[in-house]
This record gives structure tokens, C-alpha cells and sequence, in this order.
């Protein structure tokens, strides 16, 4: 049993500098190139189960392997970004001027009213944590999300509900590619972040 957990590629929010989180964006010129690319490394890769966040940019990535899959990715909004409500689709400069307070927080995690709480965030990686645990042992699966959500499962996966407690460390670039796997009930982070489809 084999996961790959993929971030869509650049999208025009990233290009333009903007915080995207739950605002739809289509991918850039950069990004679908991305995509074409992903999509071509995993050719000899067959997806047995395939999902993607229902938000364009992650789509139209799903849709670069789609290409080379018999698979249609399937589309949920339990996959998407952190919803960042009054925060999205502005600099990270306008926010720290609108809201000096999320210098000392995080954007993703800021705590201001309409934002994702860490409550929603834990339901929607206990959701992601089902789905992964019921991937048969022959099978392999592909999920296409979005660099905050899943960074915040890589921590979830080694915390559980404490979460929370945790500094986040991981980083994922655009159509950074990771795996994980269980055998035997036991985790295993094969990668995280691999993008040499892009080289």
C-alpha cells in the first residue's frame, strides 16, 4: 500500500503573491507545466484510487496525471485549503498591516473570527486519516490537496488530535510529491516534498 500526497502546482494567487486558502485560483502557465510534468513522472506509477480538493488549482493538477491514469480523480472539498476567510486573496504584507497580531500567530492558524479552527481542521484530517488507512495493501492512491492542509497532516499523522501543540515544520513546494505507506499498523513517511519532475 502506497499514498502519495501531492500540492497542486503554482497557481495564479501564487504567482501574484496573494494568500489563497479556500479562494478559487486557476493554475498559472508555470503551474500547468507543473502539471504536464507531475504527470508524465508518474506514468508508470498506476493509481488505483484517486482524489483531488475540489478547488481549480488542484484539479487541473489531477488532471495532468489524469493523462496517464485510468483513474478519474475524485473531486471533495474535505481536501481543500485551510479556509483563511478575511485573510484570503491578500499580501502577506496587507495582512500584517490589517492584522498585526498574525505576526505573532500563523496565517493559517490566526485564530480571527470566519477563519478555519483548529476543531474543523482536526475533523477534515481525521477524514483524510480514514481514507488513507482504508487504502488496501495492493493498492496505491493518489491524493491531490494543498500545502498548509497537508502540512498540518504530516502533523496530525505523528500527534493525532495534539496537533495543534506541535511547531509545523514541513514545507511542500508546488507538485511536491510525498509518500507514506502502513504495514503491519505501522506508519511509514517514505518522503516528503519530492519535486524532481521538475528538474
Amino acid at each position: 500500500m502506497a499514498v502519495y500526497l501531492i500540492r497542486h502546482g503554482e497557481s495564479e494567487g501564487n504567482r501574484k503573491g496573494r494568500v489563497q486558502g479556500a479562494a478559487d485560483f486557476e493554475l498559472s502557465a508555470k503551474g500547468r507545466e507543473q502539471a504536464r510534468l507531475l504527470g508524465e513522472s508518474m506514468a508508470d506509477l498506476p493509481i488505483d484510487q484517486f482524489y483531488t480538493s475540489d478547488l481549480t488549482r488542484a484539479r487541473e493538477t489531477a488532471a495532468g496525471i489524469e493523462k496517464y491514469q485510468k483513474q478519474k480523480a475524485v473531486p471533495s472539498k474535505d481536501f481543500r485549503e485551510i479556509y483563511l476567510g478575511p485573510l484570503e486573496g491578500q499580501t502577506r504584507e496587507q495582512i500584517y498591516d490589517m492584522y498585526p497580531k498574525v505576526r505573532q500567530t500563523t496565517i493559517l492558524r490566526s485564530g480571527l473570527e470566519g477563519t478555519e479552527t483548529d476543531n474543523e481542521i482536526t475533523v477534515r484530517c481525521e477524514k483524510l486519516y480514514h481514507l488513507v488507512k482504508s487504502i488496501k495493501e495492493e493498492e496505491t492512491a493518489a491524493i491531490v490537496s494543498h500545502g498548509g492542509f497537508l502540512t498540518i497532516f504530516f502533523m496530525y499523522l505523528l500527534a493525532g488530535e495534539n496537533w495543534d501543540q506541535l511547531h509545523r515544520p514541513f514545507r511542500i513546494d508546488n507538485t511536491g510529491v510525498s509518500k507514506i505507506s502502513w504495514k503491519d499498523n505501522r506508519l511509514a513517511i517514505h518522503y516528503i516534498n519530492q519535486y524532481h519532475h521538475l528538474k
